[in-house]
Order: C-alpha cells, then structure tokens, then sequence
C-alpha cells in the first residue's frame, strides 16, 4: 500500500509540473509591434496550431470522460472490478486532458486575434496612392 501510494504521489507531481510548464509556454508574451509582416503571419500560423490543439485536447478529454462514466456506471458491480478501475483511471485521464487543454484554446484564440489585429495595422494604404473603385489603388 505504501509503494503505490509513492507511486501516486510521484505521478500527481509529474502533472503539476507538466501543467505548469504548459501554461508557461501557453502565456508567452510577444511584442507584436516589433515584428514585420512575415514574422506575424508566422505568429499567427503558431496561435492558430495551439488554438487547435487545445480544442482537440478539450473535445478529446470529454469524449473520453462519457466513454468513461459510461464505463463506469454501466457496468458497476463488485464483481468486475478490471472494468470498474478502468473507467476510473479515464475519467482521471480525460479529466486532466481538458483541464490542459482548455486554457490552451483560450490562449490560442487570444494570440490569433492579437495577431490579425497586429496585421490589420501594417496593411496601410501606400503614401502615393489613390484609391479608384472598389478595392483598386493606383500608385505613381
């Protein structure tokens, strides 16, 4: 009992540490007044990914979570106790996937709308040039 408890505890560290070095990385600040178009667009590709992979992770992690209960609550008895600690250790599973996974989105879509704002900026009508029409600039 003792060694699965260290064992418990050891796993239970390993996620605080790998949660907490996620969102270090998820809360990256970048001054986007600095970086030209190029390197915006690559800054807005980069959101996008993240954006996407914590919408995965969250859609995933819940999925999995009523796969789980289902897993759980169906087929609980004392007797089958192999099906019962499965459904447990999803849930456990599904749950920490989501909780990863949602501030992932939310920072994600925050540095994606950033990002276009940052865009929007730097795509300024030239000096030299008239607007004609709808959408057609002549420059001199």
């Amino acid at each position: 009992m003792k060694q699965s408890l260290f064992y418990m505890k050891r796993i239970l560290m390993l996620f605080v540490v790998f949660s907490f070095v996620l969102n270090l990385i998820a809360q990256k600040n970048i001054n986007l007044d600095t970086l030209d178009i190029d390197q915006l667009n690559l800054n807005k590709e980069k959101a996008v990914k993240l954006r996407n992979t914590g919408m995965i992770l969250t859609l995933a992690g819940g999925t999995v979570n009523i796969v789980s209960q289902i897993l759980f609550v169906g087929v609980y008895d004392e007797t089958n106790l192999e099906t019962l600690g499965l459904g447990l250790s999803l849930m456990a599973v599904s749950g920490i996937v989501t909780v990863i996974g949602i501030p992932l989105w939310i920072t994600g879509g925050v540095r994606k709308s950033k990002a276009e704002i940052a865009i929007k900026k730097l795509n300024i009508k030239p000096e030299n040039s008239r607007a004609v029409g709808l959408g057609l600039t002549v420059r001199f």
